[in-house]
């Protein structure tokens, strides 16, 4: 009875808050336009409502990194309705996004947001969206979460999967839109399919006994991997903790899942998504029954080898329930020949060893390709592979090498024969040749790519995580050593060593046609990924915007101003941030608020327009959410161009001399009217030039007191400019954009 009066007190107090809102319950949110239709738009979409839930989700397990958000922290909390004590039911589960635009129009975090816990109840005033089908609730402001009360942490409630997807994983919309947004558990569910992706996540399929599909997702710390670095400040796993999820195996059954549900759309609502998802938010959620052998930490030695050289290959294999009843491997150098047909060979354990497993594949000759996998079965029959294979797919995937006498390419390390466009050498570390197509210098894409001199696909690649990639220029012959990665389907290299070889080559950009609608679509797009292109219409004619605006700064261009997206192709610029790479150097953009927003821009943005057409735009193909775009590196990549743009001055080798160094620079305040304070520790008798945007010295300062460098700039006109910060010797401690606002 206690409770009941405190909570009836707690909602009286929350109708006082921003009383101006009408008060709407989490279920009145939920209920769709016209569901026997496919329309599951809530009713109050795109109105400012108030209302109040218990918390589901601690705030402190969400984890989703942003680079739009100040922190990097795009919070998402997990509400029940209040009805009934908080219990779980049709249309009662809510999602809410607490981040907020603030007076400076920067998105920012709610910082009670993160403070929450199961069982809080909260009045919360803000906006209905929707992402990909799934209903949002965006707070308004810094204010807009209230603690009015507690009660119990709300319990899940026992869902089919038949309920929200079919045995294609599309979604069951009149069935399943009623627990979008609330903490249900599966059933006797079996793993099917495990999904690496981008930053060391997973996701994973798993099947109920009629074969109905669900994705298991990865919104929270509970299905983060070690190489996930948490990015909520409150997180349990510590400021400076990781993920320690380990994926399951294919053919893993689980008793139960447990989780939040969310809609990724697609069938009959539209959309490519993945239909109806659930998201675990605690290591219970996860109740194996039974598990496969686990094969892990496959190794290779050596990665690349040459004609004289065997290969050894070895895993180790373990099993959770049971022993390891045998290991076999299968191999061919017969590219034509499908892995159902492999010859396959006994996997000895290693001699003194319990768990780890080798096998040596002899010597092939220089060029050939060998394909492998392996194989385990435990003592109750249950089997797995590496690498994973879907559980209803007969043929095994497989792992695959290139011998070679003289090295890697960056073609060997592009290409794959995997239908999931992923390297073969992802994970391994490789040295690779090439020319430098775009830099961080001035005038430049900001981001550091290399292509090879060979004429062909998949000889471009992006490289990143050294200091000295800011000392390279465009058309500098260098070599690189470090770690494949894929970030999101986007190969790169980290690179351990830089060593520049001191030749010069020019790459041409290859021609595509960005209206070669066919070409995208098959996936043919895959080979000049990180490669220096150029769109250009195919029969001499102009290429026009035929679509200025496509959201995310991306922009459409095509060979006939009337076509639509399907027949034209992305251009990005004006955006740096966690989700975008592309130059600020470049000026035409989508919206002039990039000049301030993801990274400020260098030059003055020119919004773009379907009027506007040109002869060939150049730059460097990329990925990313699903899709290739092009991204010019500065304003003289745009050929042709029916709107003036500034000149590009870009310095070159053989006229600048630069030395980075990962000293910490401060410079402040930025933006200055009068005075830009330097600072570096452990660097006295600093110095610093400032140049205008055509890369002129327009003014250079010298440290007064040692330790302090102190920049007057009250002689300068509003603007945006560069500052080098030199050390004593002269070497280049940073080069940082700066702004003079009076």
């Amino acid at each position: 009875m206690k409770k009941l009066v405190l909570l009836a007190l707690a909602l009286g107090f929350a109708m006082v808050a921003h009383a101006q809102y009408p008060f709407v319950s989490i279920t009145q949110i939920n209920q769709p336009i016209d569901l026997a239709n496919c329309n599951d738009t809530s009713m109050v979409y795109g109105d400012t409502v108030k209302t109040v839930g218990v918390v589901v989700t601690d705030g402190g397990l969400s984890e989703v990194a942003s680079g739009s958000v100040i922190g990097g922290l795009r919070p998402f909390i997990f509400l029940v309705d209040t009805a009934n004590g908080g219990a779980p039911g049709p249309y009662k589960g809510l999602e809410m996004m607490a981040i907020y635009e603030n007076a400076q129009g920067a998105f920012q975090a709610n910082s009670l947001a993160t403070q929450l816990f199961a069982g809080d109840i909260i009045e919360v005033t803000g906006y209905i969206s929707a992402f990909e089908n799934s209903n949002q609730l965006t707070t308004l402001d810094a204010n807009s979460i209230v603690i009015v009360g507690s009660a119990s942490a709300p319990n899940s409630t026992v869902v089919p999967v038949s309920d929200l997807n079919d045995q294609n994983r599309v979604n069951n919309v009149q069935d399943g839109n009623q627990w979008e947004g609330s903490f249900v558990e599966l059933q006797n569910v079996t793993v099917t399919n495990v999904i690496p992706f981008g930053n060391g996540r997973v996701s994973f399929d798993v099947a109920d006994g009629s074969g109905n599909v669900l994705n298991v997702s990865d919104r929270f710390l509970a299905q983060k991997t070690s190489a996930h670095q948490v990015v909520n400040p409150n997180s349990p796993a510590g400021a400076n903790g990781t993920g320690s999820f380990v994926a399951p195996v294919p053919g893993t059954f689980y008793n139960s899942l447990k989780g939040v549900i969310r809609q990724s759309g697609n069938g009959c609502t539209g959309g490519g998504g993945r239909g109806f998802e659930i998201n675990p938010f605690d290591d219970s959620h996860y109740n194996v029954g039974f598990a496969p052998p686990f094969i892990s930490e496959v190794d290779r030695d050596p990665v690349v080898p040459n004609a004289n050289q065997d290969v050894d290959i070895v895993a180790t294999i373990t099993d959770l329930d049971g022993s390891v009843d045998s290991v076999a491997i299968g191999w061919s150098a017969d590219t034509s020949l499908s892995t159902l047909a492999f010859p396959v060979f006994n996997m000895p354990l290693a001699l003194g060893s319990v768990d780890e497993y080798e096998f040596s594949i002899p010597k092939q000759a220089n060029g050939t390709i060998v394909r492998y996998y392996i194989y385990a079965e435990d003592n109750e029959g249950n089997v797995s592979y590496y690498p994973n294979k879907p559980f209803s797919q007969p043929e095994p995937n497989y792992e695959f090498y290139t011998v070679r006498n003289n090295g890697l390419t960056i073609a060997d390390v592009q290409f794959s024969l995997a239908g999931n466009g992923e390297s073969p050498y992802l994970g391994k570390t490789v040295t690779v040749k090439g020319v430098v197509t775009a830099s961080t210098k001035p005038h430049d894409l900001g981001y550091v790519y290399i292509q090879d001199t060979a004429s062909g696909p998949y000889t471009g690649i992006s490289l990143v995580g050294n200091p000295n990639l800011g000392n390279l220029f465009r058309n500098e012959w260098i070599e690189v050593s470090g770690d494949v990665q894929e970030n999101f389907g986007f190969t790169q290299i980290a690179v351990s060593n830089v060593t520049r070889l001191n030749t010069y080559n020019t790459i041409q950009p290859l021609s595509i046609d960005p209206s070669d609608s066919a070409a995208y679509a098959n996936g043919e797009w895959e080979k000049y990924e990180s490669m220096l292109v150029k769109f250009e219409n195919p029969n001499g004619g102009k290429i026009y915007i035929t679509n200025p605006d496509v959201n995310f700064g991306d922009y459409m261009v095509g060979t006939d101003p009337n076509f639509g997206i399907n027949k034209s192709a992305r251009v990005l610029a004006g955006r740096q941030s966690s989700s975008a790479a592309s130059s600020l150097w470049v000026q035409l953009v989508t919206d002039s608020v990039y000049e301030t927003t993801d990274g400020a821009m260098f030059v003055g943005p020119i919004e773009t327009s379907d009027t506007m057409n040109m002869d060939a735009v150049v730059g460097v193909l990329s990925y990313g959410f699903s899709n290739y775009r092009l991204l010019p590196r500065a304003n003289d990549d745009f050929i042709g161009l029916n709107v003036e743009l500034d000149s590009a001055a870009r310095a070159n080798p053989f006229s600048v001399e630069e030395v980075v160094s990962v000293a910490r620079v401060e410079v402040y305040p930025n933006p200055a009217s009068e005075w830009f304070k330097v600072t570096s520790a452990g660097h006295t008798n600093m110095s610093a030039d400032i140049y205008d945007l055509n890369g002129r010295v327009i003014l250079s300062s010298n440290s007064s007191n040692g330790e302090e460098l102190e920049v007057n700039v009250s002689g300068l006109t509003n603007g945006i400019y560069l500052m080098r910060i030199l050390d004593r010797d002269g070497n280049v401690l940073s080069t940082q954009k700066v702004i003079v606002r009076k």
